[in-house]
């Protein structure tokens, strides 16, 4: 089944045959055949708003990385949400000592 738009001579034909009692719709018709699923993995879509110039910068990363803005945000979204599944937080005090600890860069 093609998803063109109609002509102006397939939309008359159409209305003609209406009109003749030629086109009829048969309510026991078996339904149609749905499509394949597809191969790839499904996407679910979201819509978000950013800012102008975080949009910008989202942008200009995403060139220099070579790949669609859409594409460099769900990377971000993959790495941060692994990050959150990995992620085992320690208390403040921990971390400071730790810091404290490290020498200083030559």
């Amino acid at each position: 089944m093609s998803t063109d738009p109609l002509t102006e001579q397939q939309m008359d034909a159409m209305v003609a045959a209406v009109a003749a009692g030629e086109f009829t719709f048969d309510r026991d018709a078996p339904p149609p055949a749905l499509p394949p699923k597809p191969d790839a993995e499904v996407m679910a879509v979201y819509s978000m708003r950013l800012p102008s110039d975080v949009a910008q910068r989202l942008a200009a990363v995403a060139k220099s990385k070579g790949v669609k803005p859409s594409t460099l945000m769900r990377q971000y979204v993959e790495w941060c949400l692994a990050t959150e599944l990995n992620d085992r937080p320690i208390s403040l005090t921990d971390a400071l000592r730790a810091l404290t600890q490290l020498r200083p860069a030559a």
